[in-house]
């Protein structure tokens, strides 16, 4: 039995693409089963029809002329037509039906179905897991969405770093990303560090004085708190601090919105962020160990 992972190309600035690409890595290096990568073609996403985000495809066309891998990490790529019937094809929520026609579906939830493409398609049967508490539960006939999360954490710590030599010369720099739809609130002289590489935004960071973003969920958002940059994301409409992130722990070291209580819980959990990353790399492990179990027995 394979454990097929289907997943764009890598892309170091793409949660997503790191995330799945991480799970296949997780399963091989710690010996919880045999897993590959099967790469997402883009009509995975559009199952014949016009979808509402065209970015959102163009996201996935990009580097499929040269599918890339990370060289450090063992993800071998699933050759065509090697999907018996007892393997296990773990989906990414934005892929529609079931396209590489498994006996066994998985459905990883990273974000809410439907949010990208504005669409989802999901057979029956099948298994669902949610990446965190911030995905809320959601259920259709005839699948079973998991109790166990399987969050797995991958960052490049090395990188951010604070470094109390670099003067901050900035007052302020943002993200859009996913948050493109919420209204602007940075000053005009912020610096955009969308599509920037980790060593240019790092860097940026570490001048900033703060940094706000758009998008509710993004890893960049800790990021800046490592590497010495106060961490603002700006609420969605209507979305409490409860509903972003159930989590308490989630929320070290950023401010969810610009009240003075946020930018206090901010600067007092600010210490705090490091430890609970490190601890999340080692708890992904355990969830993916955890989740594969699971998966096997649900399909036995």
């Amino acid at each position: 039995m394979k454990i097929i992972v289907c997943a764009p190309s890598y892309d170091e600035n793409s949660g997503g693409a790191i995330v799945l690409h991480r799970l296949c890595a997780i399963i091989n290096e710690y010996n919880i089963g045999n897993a590959y990568i099967a790469p997402l073609n883009p009509a995975y996403l559009t199952n014949g029809k016009v979808k509402k985000y065209f970015s959102y495809i163009w996201w996935a066309l990009k580097n499929q002329s040269e599918f890339k891998l990370n060289k450090n990490w063992k993800t071998p790529l699933l050759k065509e037509n090697e999907i018996s019937d007892d393997d296990i094809v773990i989906y990414p929520e934005v892929v529609l039906g079931n396209p590489l026609h498994a006996n066994n579906v998985v459905r990883w939830l990273l974000h809410q179905p439907g949010f990208h493409t504005g669409n989802f398609d999901f057979g029956s049967n099948e298994l669902y897991f949610k990446f965190n508490t911030a995905i809320n539960d959601f259920s259709k006939d005839g699948s079973l969405l998991s109790k166990n999360e399987m969050k797995v954490i991958y960052y490049p710590l090395e990188i951010y770093k604070k470094d109390e030599n670099i003067v901050k010369d900035i007052e302020c720099c943002h993200m859009i990303r996913k948050g493109d739809y919420k209204k602007k609130v940075h000053p005009e002289n912020s610096v955009c560090i969308d599509g920037l590489t980790h060593e240019e935004t790092a860097i940026i960071f570490k001048r900033s004085h703060k940094f706000i973003c758009y998008d509710d969920y993004t890893a960049y958002s800790l990021f800046a708190v490592l590497s010495g940059c106060i961490s603002y994301v700006v609420p969605g409409d209507g979305v409490t601090i409860d509903e972003w992130y159930p989590n308490t722990e989630d929320r070290y070291g950023i401010a969810y919105g610009f009240s003075e209580h946020q930018e206090r819980w901010a600067k007092d959990t600010k210490d705090k962020v490091e430890l609970h990353v490190l601890k999340e790399h080692e708890l992904s492990v355990e969830r993916v160990k955890r989740c594969i179990s699971e998966m096997k027995i649900f399909f036995k």
